[in-house]
């Protein structure tokens, strides 16, 4: 190459320094590009509805493992309802066996009742206490009242069938009988 055919190319210089600096108050001044303007628009709405997107998704996977515990925990509910009559009237029976049964025979059966409560206790159900209680109608049906001076109004004074439930959730409500204060006379 020649010397004197440099000089005829023109001299590249690094502007990207000074034109970084000296642009900023240009763009302020200057309207962007309209396209560039509803490009960046569109990024801003795509990434909101992302957002809620992942968010809407979270909140799916925690009802989705909140319903799977509700159903693992209450999978046997039905069943558990139509064993409670066979618990009563196994109950029933034990509280009325006849004068001169083998006693070996009913301490046998009495064990088998027992076995059977364990097993439903295994599976969550549990009794719900009645006498003595404030009848709480979230937890018993009052099918009866008793006038009485004894007991505070509202107390549970005799539990008719035995309530139950699973986990937190009432299975059967107790039925009981309910203290009123006698009618004054006057």
């Amino acid at each position: 190459m020649a010397p004197g055919s440099e000089q005829s190319r023109p001299s590249v210089t690094d502007t990207r320094a000074s034109s970084a600096t000296e642009s900023e108050p240009a763009q302020a001044q200057q309207p962007t590009d309209p396209e560039l303007q509803a490009a960046r628009d569109e990024a801003q709405a795509t990434f909101a509805r992302y957002q809620r997107l992942a968010a809407d998704f979270e909140n799916y996977k925690r009802r989705t493992r909140q319903d799977l515990t509700d159903r693992t925990q209450f999978a046997n509910e039905e069943l558990l309802r139509k064993l409670l009559p066979l618990r009563d009237n196994l109950q029933r029976a034990l509280e009325h066996a006849p004068e001169g049964v083998d006693r070996n025979w009913f301490d046998g059966i009495k064990l088998v009742v027992r076995q059977f409560d364990d097993v439903l206790q295994a599976q969550g159900l549990s009794t719900i206490p009645a006498v003595g209680e404030k009848f709480d109608p979230s937890q018993h049906e009052a099918i009866a009242s008793e006038e009485t001076d004894e007991h505070e109004e509202g107390t549970i004074v005799e539990e008719m069938q035995p309530g139950y439930r699973l986990h937190n959730r009432v299975l059967r409500p107790t039925l009981v009988k309910v203290a009123h204060p006698r009618a004054l006379k006057s």
